[in-house]
């Protein structure tokens, strides 16, 4: 019977030979702490109003909703109210775009 897939190499089911010594065993150690020092996360928690993931989405919905706005002013000034209810779509639209283009929303 032929391979399926004839150019590729075989597959070897199972788990995978360990052949590689730990971070710590080939002398490189742990990983090195972050850039900010570790009494920082005090002061963070005492600013930030809430967790970090949740206070950055609650940031980038505010960018939506103020692309949106924006949006809404310029349409308001070009064709009246119905230009806002245009252009408040068109502001959301990108804006949504926009976050999500750039994965600035976190779950």
């Amino acid at each position: 019977m032929a391979r399926r897939y004839p150019n590729q190499p075989r597959r070897h089911l199972g788990r995978r030979p360990d052949n590689r010594p730990s971070g710590a065993a080939n002398g490189h150690g742990p990983r090195p702490p972050g850039f900010s020092h570790a009494a920082m996360r005090l002061l963070f928690d005492a600013v930030l109003p809430m967790k970090g993931k949740q206070f950055y989405n609650q940031a980038t919905t505010g960018l939506v909703v103020g692309l949106g706005l924006g949006g809404a002013m310029v349409g308001g000034s070009w064709a009246g109210p119905a230009g806002a209810a245009i252009g408040l779509g068109v502001g959301d639209t990108a804006g949504e775009a926009f976050v999500e283009r750039l994965r600035y929303y976190r779950r």
